[in-house]
C-alpha cells in the first residue's frame, strides 16, 4: 500500500490567475495615487513594497467587480498553515515526517510494515508519530529494529533517552574498539533493566577484548550468558574460580569447569563425571591402604600416575624415601607395601614414631597367634622384633619412645620371673630424669593416665604374683583394649575353632579374664598396650589430597552458535527497545514492548 502525501503542494500544471479586465486596471491605478496622497498628508513617503504588495494583480483580481471605498480597511495577511500539537515549527514537522518515512521503509524492507505509517500521518500529534515509529518497529528483531530507529535521524533524540540513544549507535558501529570504555561506567539507576543489560553488554565486551573485568562483574556474567559462550570465556582463560555462583543451576556446573577440587562426591556422581570420580576412588582406596588400587588405576593424572609408580617401587625394593613418609595420607600404603621397611628414627620422627610403635604391636599380637599355635620359634623370632625395634626407639624423644619402654616393660613380665623383673619393668615406665629422656607431662592426658594405669597393675602382681596371670588378655584373642563384648567373643570363638586343646584352653583363660573385668570382679587390670591408641590409629581417608591436582571437567557445550554470541548484544538492544516504549509512553506489557530475559537458557 502506498502512502498518501505527506506535504500538501500547489498542484502541477494548475491553471494561472486570469488577466486583469479594464475597471481592475483603474481601480488599481485609483488606489495607487490614493496611498501616494495619504503618504504625503502623514509626512512619509510609502514603501515600494507595500505599494507593490497594494497594486498586486492577486490583490485587485480579489477585488475585482466590487465597489471599492476610499476609507475601506485592508484585509489582513494570510497566515501560515497550522502544524499538529507537538511541533514547534513547519520544519520540524517535516522533520519528523521524514523521519516517519524512513522507519516505514526500514520496517517494510524488514518484512514487517508498518500499518500505522503506511498511511497518510500529517495530521498525527508529535507523540502519537513517535509512538507509531516504535510500534512499527517491536515485531523485528532487537539489533533489526534499532537500525530501523536509527533510521529516524536526529528524531531518534525524541524516541530514546539521550545515553540510550548514543547506545543504540554504538551498538550499531562496526568499529566498537573503545566501546567497552566510554560506555561501561555504572548504570545509572541500578533498577533500570536496559542500564543492566548494557553494563553486562559492555562488561562481556570488555572481556573478550581485554581479559579484564572484576569478579563481580564474571559472577554476572555467569547467571546471564549462554552456557556455551561461557564454556569459551573459560577455555579461554577468562573467568576466575572466585566468580562461580554459590546457588542456582549451573553452580555445580560451573564449579566442576572452574574450582573441581570443590565439587562433593555426591556432586561428581551427579554431573557424571566418571573420571574424576575414579581419581577421587584411587586416592581415597590408598588412604585406605588399599594398594591393590596400583594395579587397577585408570584415567590418573600425570601426578597421580607418578604417584603409582613410585609406591610400586616401594614394594619392589621395601624401602620408603622420605619423600613418600612426609604425606601422612599415604601412611597407611606405605604400611602395606613396606611393612619391614629400615626407618631413620631421627631423621623421620613422625612418619617413623608412628610406623614402628605399629609394627611393634602387630609383632606382640602374631607372637602370641604363634604361641597359642605351639609355633614357638617363630614367636621368638617376633618378640626379638619387637624387643629391637623398641630398644631402638626409645631412645628418640617422642611420645613413641614411651610406648616402646611401655612394651619392653610387657616383655619383661611376659618372659620373666622373680621380684627382679618387676623392678626393671616398674624401672622401665618410670618418670626419667630431668634431660635423660622425653618428659612425661608432655604425654597427652590418656597417656599418662594409662601410664599410671599400668604401673599400679606392676605394683599389685609384684605384691599378689600369680604364675598363671594373663598379662592383656585382649592381646591374647587379638582384640583391641576394652574391646566391646560382641568384638572379642567372635575372636574367641574363632581362635577355639583353629586350636588345639592347650590352645582353647589358652583362649579360655583370657575369655574368662575378660569377663570378669567386666562384670568388675577383676582382681587385677589389664596391662594396656598401647597406651595412646588414638595416636597410632590410621589416618583418615578424608585426609587424602582430593583438593589438589584435580582437573578440570572438560565442557559439555557445543561451539556457541552466532545467535549466542550476540546474546549480550540483542539483550541490549533488547532493553533500549524497551525503554524507548517507555519514553514515548507506551504501555509496558508483552504484547507492546518486548519483555527483559535475566538468564539465559543452560
Amino acid at each position: 500500500m502506498t502512502g498518501g502525501p505527506l506535504f500538501s503542494h500547489p498542484a502541477a500544471g494548475a491553471p494561472s490567475p486570469s488577466p486583469l479586465t479594464r475597471q481592475a486596471l483603474i481601480e488599481r491605478e485609483r488606489q495607487r495615487r490614493l496611498a501616494l496622497i495619504e503618504a504625503r498628508a502623514a509626512g512619509s513617503s510609502p514603501a515600494a513594497g507595500d505599494l507593490q504588495a497594494k497594486n498586486d494583480p492577486q490583490t485587485l483580481q480579489q477585488t475585482d467587480g466590487t465597489q471599492s471605498n476610499i476609507g475601506s480597511t485592508p484585509e489582513p495577511r494570510v497566515q501560515d498553515k497550522q502544524v499538529p500539537d507537538g511541533f514547534e515549527s513547519e520544519t520540524a514537522w517535516q522533520a519528523g515526517q521524514q523521519a516517519a518515512r524512513a522507519v516505514a521503509a526500514a520496517a517494510r524492507a524488514a518484512g514487517h510494515p508498518a500499518p500505522q505509517l503506511e498511511i497518510d500521518t500529517s495530521d498525527a500529534a508529535a507523540q502519537q508519530l513517535a509512538q507509531y515509529m516504535v510500534s512499527a518497529v517491536l515485531p523485528l528483531p532487537p539489533l533489526t529494529a534499532l537500525q530501523a530507529l536509527i533510521q529516524a535521524g536526529d528524531w531518534l533524540e525524541a524516541l530514546l533517552p539521550p545515553r540510550h540513544a548514543a547506545r543504540a549507535r554504538t551498538l550499531l558501529r562496526s568499529d566498537r574498539d573503545n566501546m567497552s570504555a566510554r560506555y561501561s561506567s555504572a548504570p545509572d539507576n541500578e533498577n533500570d533493566e536496559a542500564d543492566e543489560a548494557w553494563q553486562r553488554y559492555a562488561d562481556y565486551t570488555r572481556l573478550t577484548q581485554y581479559g579484564r573485568v572484576t569478579a563481580e562483574a564474571q559472577h554476572k556474567l555467569l547467571r546471564f550468558l549462554p552456557l556455551s559462550v561461557i564454556d569459551d570465556l573459560i577455555d579461554d582463560g577468562h573467568i576466575t574460580a572466585r566468580a562461580v555462583p554459590h546457588h542456582g543451576d549451573r553452580r555445580l556446573y560451573l564449579q566442576a569447569r572452574l574450582t573441581p577440587s570443590e565439587v562433593s562426591t555426591e556432586g561428581l556422581r551427579d554431573l557424571a563425571w566418571a573420571d574424576e570420580l575414579t581419581r577421587r576412588e584411587f586416592r581415597l582406596r590408598l588412604a585406605r591402604g588399599d594398594i591393590a588400587v596400583l594395579d587397577e588405576a585408570q584415567h590418573l593424572t600425570d601426578t597421580q600416575r607418578q604417584l603409582a609408580a613410585d609406591l610400586a617401587h616401594v614394594r619392589s625394593t621395601g624401602r620408603i624415601p622420605t619423600e613418600l613418609s612426609a604425606q601422612k595420607w599415604l601412611w597407611p600404603a606405605l604400611e602395606r607395601l613396606a611393612p619391614q621397611a629400615p626407618v631413620h628414627l631421627r631423621r623421620d620422627k613422625a612418619f617413623g614414631s608412628w610406623y614402628v610403635v605399629r609394627r611393634m604391636h602387630r609383632a606382640l599380637r602374631a607372637a602370641h597367634r604363634m604361641q597359642l599355635s605351639k609355633d614357638h620359634k617363630r614367636a621368638d623370632s617376633l618378640l626379638k622384633h619387637a624387643r629391637n625395634d623398641a630398644n631402638a626407639l626409645r631412645e628418640i624423644w617422642t611420645p613413641g619412645s614411651w610406648e616402646a619402654k611401655n612394651i619392653l616393660a610387657y616383655l619383661l613380665v611376659l618372659n620373666g620371673s622373680g621380684d627382679e623383673v618387676y623392678d626393671k619393668a616398674l624401672e622401665m615406665i618410670s618418670p626419667t630424669a630431668p634431660g635423660q629422656g622425653p618428659r612425661e607431662d608432655q604425654l597427652p592426658g590418656t597417656g599418662r593416665a594409662n601410664l599410671e594405669h599400668n604401673r599400679e597393675v606392676l605394683r599389685q602382681l609384684q605384691r599378689h604374683r600369680e604364675d598363671d596371670h594373663v598379662l592383656n588378655p585382649y592381646l591374647v584373642l587379638d582384640a583391641p583394649d576394652g574391646a566391646p563384648t560382641q568384638v572379642w567373643k567372635d575372636k574367641w570363638r574363632a581362635l577355639r575353632r583353629a586350636l588345639d586343646e592347650d590352645g582353647e584352653a589358652a583362649v579360655n583363660q583370657a575369655k574368662d579374664a575378660i569377663q570378669a573385668r567386666e562384670r568388675g570382679r577383676a582382681p587385677i587390670e589389664p596391662f594396656l598396650l598401647p597406651l595412646m591408641p588414638s595416636k597410632w590409629a590410621a589416618p583418615l581417608a578424608e585426609a587424602a589430597p582430593v583438593r589438589t591436582g584435580t582437573p578440570q571437567m572438560p565442557r559439555r557445550t557445543a561451539s556457541p552458535t552466532q545467535q549466542e554470541q550476540d546474546y549480550a548484544r540483542d539483550q541490549a538492544a533488547q532493553m533500549i527497545i524497551r525503554a524507548a516504549c517507555q519514553n514515548v509512553g507506551l504501555p509496558a506489557t508483552t504484547e507492546a514492548c518486548p519483555t527483559p530475559v535475566s538468564e539465559s537458557g543452560n
